[in-house]
C-alpha cells in the first residue's frame, strides 16, 4: 500500500538522489517507470507506479501503469482529457487524492477499469511539470484504502519534480530520433525512387521504409484518369492481402480520396466518419480502422492520391501527415515522370510503327487507292460514301473479292474530319488467330512467351483515324466480343495487362462472306453483325459495272507503263471490247493483273492483251459453242506454260495464279478440271 514515509529526512533525501541517478540516462517509458519503483520502494509502500503524459495530437491522456517492484509489468491506456483523472490534474495543475475509488463517479470507465484490472481502491496523483512544460501527471496506487498526509503529498510533488527533468529529457531525445529516423526515411525513399526498380517493387520499398517511422497495415496509390475515376496504380501490404479484388478502376465519390482531389489537402477519417464517407464502407467492412489519404501534386494540380490505412485506430498525428505530405510530393514527381517517359515510350512506337505501316502502303502502289469510273454502279457507290464519311458512324463495305473494298473505305476516311489521322488496316483473315488479339490491341511485356516487350496494337495506332478491319468474316468466334466492347465502349486492355485503354478510333469493315447467313449458323456473333450493320455499303462486281472496263484499263494501262519506262498510247478496240463483255470472276483486281502483265509483254505502244485465249473466252456465246474444245486446250497449255514459268508456285504474287489474274482456289479448280500434273495443284 501507499504507506507514510518509513524514514529519517536523511533517508528521503537520500531516496531522491538515488532517484536521480536511477532515472538519468533510461531510453524508454518502463525503463523510467522502473527506476522510480527502484528508488523510492524503501521509503514509500506502494502496489503501482504510474505515468500519464498528455498527447495534444489527440487531446487524450496516455497513460503507462507499472506494477509493484517483481512483476514489472508495463499497461498502456489512453483516454480522452476529460475521462482521465490524470487529465484533471493536468488541466488544473493540482494534486488529487481519491482515497476509496469505489465512490469516485467522474470517471467511470477509468475507475471500472483500474478496479477491474488491478484492484486498486487508492490513488494519489501529483502534476508531472518541467519549468513551463506541463507534461502530465504521476503517481502511486494501492489496494488497501488510504488517506496521505500533507508531508507525504509534498514528498510526491518533490519527487514529481525530479522526475518530470527526466521524462522531458527523454521526450525531447524522442523527437530528436524521430526526426533522425524520418530524415532517414526520407533519404532512402529517394534512393528507391531513382533506382531502376519496376512499379510495384517501387512502391513496395517505399511502403516499407514508411512503415518504419509511420505505422500502417494497407498502402495505395491510386492515378486520375480521363474519366474522373481513379486507377489503382500500385498496393502493398504489410500484413495479409485485403486488396485482391482492387485492381478495376473506381469512382472516388463518397471516400476520402474525392475529398483529396477537390481541395488538394491531407484528409484523415476514421471509422467512426462512416456517415461522412458512404462509399468507403466496403473498406470497413475488411475491418479497416482509419485512413490518411494526401494528393499527388504536380503543376499546382492533383492527379492521384497516396493513402495508407490502418487496421487500429490509432491516432495520425499531425507529424505523421506532415511527413506524407512530403513522401508524396516526391512520389508524385517521380510518378509524373514515369507517366511522361512512358506516354513519350508508346508515342515513340507508335510513330514506328506508324511510319512501317506508311512504308508498306508506298510498296504496296497506295495509287490504287484511286477510284476509278462513272457508271451508274460506280456514282451510287461514290454518292454513298459521301454520305456516310461525315458520319463517324460504322460501315460495312459489303462485296466480292477483288471489287475494292479496301478503296472504299480510304475514300470514306479521306472524305471524314479523320482524314489528318492514320488509316490503319487489319487483315483478319492474313494473320493467325492465336496473334490476331495481340495484333489487334497490343500485349504487355512478359504477357506470354515471346513477348519480350511491350507492343502498341492498331487499335491505339488509329487513335483518332480510322481502322479498316478487313476480312471481318474471318475473325474467331472466341475474339469478337472483346472486338465488340472495343467498338461499343472504344475501350479495351492489351494481352496481359489491366489498364484499360480508351481510345477515339471510327470502325470500316469489309467482308465477302454473308454474314447474315453465318449468324443463322452460329459463325458470327449477332450482337456484333448488327453492330457493326449501321451503315451497309454494296461494292458492285466489275460485270456489273461493264460502262467503267474501258477507263479502268486505260487508268491501268497509264499507271504500270509510266512505271515501268513504256511508250504505250495505243488499246486496240477489239481488245477492249473483249474486255467488256468479259464477266471478270477475279474483279478489279483480276483486271489490274492482266493489264500489268500485258504491259509487260508489251514491245511497241499498242497493247497487246496478254492472253491469247482471252479473246476467245470472252467472244459470243455461238462462237464459244464452235471452238469450246479449242478454247479449253489453249487454256489448259496456257495455264501449264506459267506454272512452269512460275516453277510450279500457285499462289502469292509471283504465283502463277497473280500471272493469269486469277485467285488461287480459281486456278486450282482449273487445274483439276484440266487434270494438269499433281505437282501444280
Amino acid at each position: 500500500m501507499i504507506g507514510a514515509v518509513r524514514a529519517s529526512s536523511s533517508d528521503i533525501y537520500e531516496a531522491v538522489l538515488a532517484l536521480s541517478r536511477s532515472i538519468a540516462g533510461r531510453t524508454d517509458v518502463a525503463a523510467l517507470l522502473a527506476g522510480v519503483s527502484e528508488s523510492l520502494g524503501r521509503v514509500v509502500s506502494f502496489d503501482h507506479v504510474g505515468l500519464t503524459l498528455y498527447d495534444p495530437n489527440g487531446n487524450s491522456m496516455q497513460g503507462h501503469i507499472l506494477n509493484a517492484p517483481g512483476n514489472p509489468v508495463i499497461t498502456s491506456l489512453r483516454l480522452p482529457v476529460d475521462e482521465d483523472p490524470a487529465g484533471w490534474v493536468w488541466l488544473n495543475q493540482e494534486p488529487l487524492i481519491i482515497s476509496r475509488l469505489d465512490s469516485e463517479t467522474r470517471w467511470p470507465h477509468f475507475v471500472g477499469r483500474a478496479r477491474r484490472e488491478f484492484g486498486i481502491s487508492t490513488l494519489i496523483l501529483v502534476p508531472l511539470t518541467a519549468g513551463q512544460s506541463r507534461l502530465g501527471a504521476f503517481g502511486f496506487s494501492s489496494v488497501a484504502p488510504f488517506d496521505p498526509n500533507p508531508d507525504e503529498i509534498a514528498f510526491l510533488e518533490r519527487v514529481a519534480s525530479e522526475f518530470a527533468v527526466a521524462v522531458e529529457a527523454f521526450l525531447a531525445k524522442q523527437h530528436v530520433v524521430r526526426e533522425r529516423d524520418r530524415l532517414r526515411t526520407l533519404f532512402d525513399i529517394t534512393n528507391a525512387l531513382v533506382s531502376n526498380l519496376g512499379r510495384d517493387e517501387l512502391f513496395s520499398a517505399i511502403s516499407d521504409q514508411l512503415s518504419k517511422v509511420i505505422r500502417h497495415d494497407y498502402a495505395m496509390l491510386t492515378l486520375c484518369n480521363d474519366s474522373g475515376s481513379l486507377d489503382p496504380y500500385a498496393l502493398h501490404s504489410t500484413g495479409p492481402r485485403l486488396f485482391e479484388e482492387l485492381k478495376e478502376s473506381f469512382d472516388p465519390a463518397g471516400m476520402p480520396a474525392a475529398e483529396v482531389l477537390a481541395t488538394g489537402k491531407p484528409v484523415v477519417a476514421y471509422d467512426t466518419d462512416a456517415g461522412r464517407y458512404p462509399a468507403a464502407r466496403r473498406f470497413l467492412a475488411l475491418g479497416l480502422k482509419s485512413i490518411c489519404s494526401v494528393p499527388l501534386i504536380t503543376r499546382d494540380r492533383a492527379f492521384g492520391t497516396l493513402a495508407l490505412s490502418r487496421l487500429t485506430d490509432d491516432v495520425w498525428t499531425p507529424d505523421d501527415v506532415e511527413f506524407l505530405m512530403q513522401i508524396a510530393s516526391q512520389i508524385a514527381i517521380a510518378v509524373e515522370n514515369s507517366l511522361t517517359y512512358q506516354e513519350l515510350s508508346e508515342m515513340k512506337e507508335r510513330l514506328a510503327t506508324e511510319k512501317l505501316y506508311l512504308e508498306d502502303e508506298i510498296r504496296l502502289d497506295h495509287n490504287i487507292g484511286n477510284m476509278v469510273g462513272e457508271g451508274p454502279a460506280f456514282q451510287s457507290i461514290v454518292k454513298s460514301a459521301q454520305i456516310v464519311a461525315p458520319t463517324d458512324s460504322t460501315v460495312l463495305v459489303l462485296g466480292e473479292t477483288g471489287t475494292g473494298k479496301e478503296l472504299v473505305a480510304r475514300a470514306i476516311h479521306e472524305l471524314s474530319a479523320r482524314k489528318k489521322g492514320s488509316f490503319i488496316k487489319v487483315n483478319c483473315a492474313a494473320i493467325p488467330a492465336s496473334l490476331l488479339e495481340s495484333e489487334l490491341f497490343g500485349h504487355e511485356k512478359g504477357s506470354f512467351t515471346g513477348a519480350f516487350a511491350q507492343r502498341i496494337g492498331r487499335f491505339e495506332l488509329a487513335h483518332q483515324g480510322t481502322l479498316f478491319l478487313d476480312e471481318i468474316g474471318e475473325m474467331p468466334l472466341e475474339l469478337q466480343p472483346k472486338l465488340l466492347r472495343a467498338i461499343q465502349d472504344q475501350e479495351f486492355e492489351r494481352v496481359g495487362g489491366n489498364r484499360t485503354i480508351r481510345t477515339d478510333v471510327r470502325f470500316v469493315a469489309a467482308t465477302n462472306r454473308d454474314l447474315k447467313a453465318m449468324v443463322d449458323e452460329n459463325r458470327f456473333r449477332a450482337d456484333l453483325y448488327y453492330r457493326l450493320h449501321v451503315f451497309p455499303l454494296h461494292v458492285s462486281p466489275l460485270r456489273e459495272r461493264r460502262d467503267d472496263i474501258p477507263l479502268l484499263t486505260r487508268y491501268f494501262v497509264q499507271k504500270h507503263a509510266q512505271r515501268m519506262g513504256r511508250n504505250i498510247d495505243t488499246i486496240p478496240k477489239s481488245a477492249l471490247d473483249a474486255l467488256t463483255r468479259y464477266d471478270w470472276p477475279g474483279n478489279i483486281r483480276e483486271l489490274q493483273n492482266l493489264i500489268e502483265r500485258s504491259v509487260i509483254l508489251t514491245t511497241g505502244s499498242t497493247l497487246h492483251v496478254a492472253m491469247p485465249e482471252f479473246t476467245e473466252r470472252s467472244a459470243p456465246a455461238s462462237l464459244h459453242s464452235r471452238n469450246s474444245n479449242t478454247s479449253q486446250a489453249g487454256e489448259r497449255e496456257r495455264i501449264i506454260k506459267v506454272l512452269e514459268e512460275a516453277k510450279g508456285q500457285v499462289g502469292g504474287p509471283s504465283g502463277a495464279a497473280a500471272r493469269l489474274g486469277l485467285k488461287r482456289t480459281t486456278l486450282q479448280s482449273r487445274i483439276r478440271k484440266y487434270n494438269i500434273a499433281r505437282q501444280y495443284r
